[in-house]
């Protein structure tokens, strides 16, 4: 072979060779460019959950009084805060989910608004009590001074006792109405959920039916909203499933019973329930009830309660 040959091959192979190193280093340099513009996002979230805590403390921090059940109630919600911080820095850093972690920061500022507010009106309530029994202190003395010497006071007295007792009456359906509230704060709710007929074949596996009344078993599956004031644990959730003849679907024996809507009052007949692990985050979950009764084709509202209140309807047809 002769040398002006190799030559051209050498120059060939350099040229091939060139052109690779090239394109290795501009993936190199795309990838980099990636992971700067991304750090940049990070820090960017960072900053604006760091400035939403530091602001949040500060506000609740200037509501600190005395008073004992105010500051509790303020360092356990400075607490329950900073959980939650964490819990989105771990979004931003370590699974580096940032819309999520935007998502829980529009939560963020929505929970210290929650908080500010719960604060003012427990800090209200205190001074209203507060005022209160120093009226009521007041005019006792005042009573006890004159009743020996004025025996008209006694109506006098009557009448203010009737009107603390009306004081007294009211403040205690505010706290009960503060209470109620909380409460239902507290309640899961659900922002999807479906309803199919089927059974559950004996490798466990499920089989939908397409004809309702072949199916055995109606399955629910929902989806629950995330709640960072509902501790984590277990959740009851009560399944009312109406038919198309407009009466709840129940069977005593096929874990059916009785529940309290809180809103309304109303008694009325749950198909079953069914309890789940929450930690704070949106979960998924499916209820199956094994009918011994024939499903109706047509259709069927289903409504989820869970503390006593309704967090989830939906219109289905089989």
């Amino acid at each position: 072979m002769s040398s002006k040959v190799i030559s051209g091959i050498a120059i060939a192979l350099l040229l091939l060779l060139s052109g690779y190193l090239w394109y290795e280093n501009s993936n190199l340099k795309t990838a980099n460019s990636a992971q700067v513009a991304e750090m940049g996002e990070m820090e960017k979230v960072q900053a604006e959950l760091d400035t939403d805590y530091q602001a949040a403390l500060e506000s609740i921090e200037s509501l600190r009084t005395d008073s004992q059940e105010l500051n509790a109630l303020i360092d356990n919600q400075k607490e329950e805060l900073k959980a939650q911080k964490s819990k989105i820095n771990n979004l931003i850093w370590t699974k580096r989910e940032l819309t999520k972690a935007r998502e829980e920061i529009g939560n963020f500022e929505g929970l210290t608004a929650q908080y500010l507010a719960d604060i003012t009106d427990l800090k209200a309530q205190n001074e209203m009590l507060t005022e209160a029994n120093g009226k009521l202190t007041k005019d006792i003395v005042v009573l006890n001074d004159n009743l020996t010497s004025e025996k008209q006071l006694t109506s006098e007295l009557t009448e203010t006792r009737a009107v603390l007792m009306s004081e007294k009456e009211t403040l205690t359906e505010t706290n009960a109405a503060l209470a109620d509230k909380v409460e239902i704060g507290s309640a899961v709710k659900i922002n999807w959920m479906s309803l199919e007929g089927g059974e559950v074949k004996d490798d466990g596996s499920w089989k939908r039916r397409k004809i309702a009344k072949r199916s055995k078993t109606l399955r629910t599956c929902f989806k629950t909203e995330t709640n960072v004031v509902v501790p984590a644990g277990e959740e009851t959730f009560y399944l009312r499933i109406v038919g198309p003849g407009g009466e709840t679907i129940a069977a005593d024996q096929d874990g059916s019973g009785l529940l309290t809507d809180k809103l309304t009052g109303e008694e009325m007949k749950y198909t079953m329930s069914g309890t789940l692990t929450y930690n704070n985050e949106d979960t998924q979950a499916c209820m199956d009830w094994d009918t011994s009764v024939e499903v109706a084709k047509g259709e069927y509202n289903v409504e989820i309660f869970n503390k006593g209140y309704k967090v989830g309807s939906g219109v289905f047809k089989l």
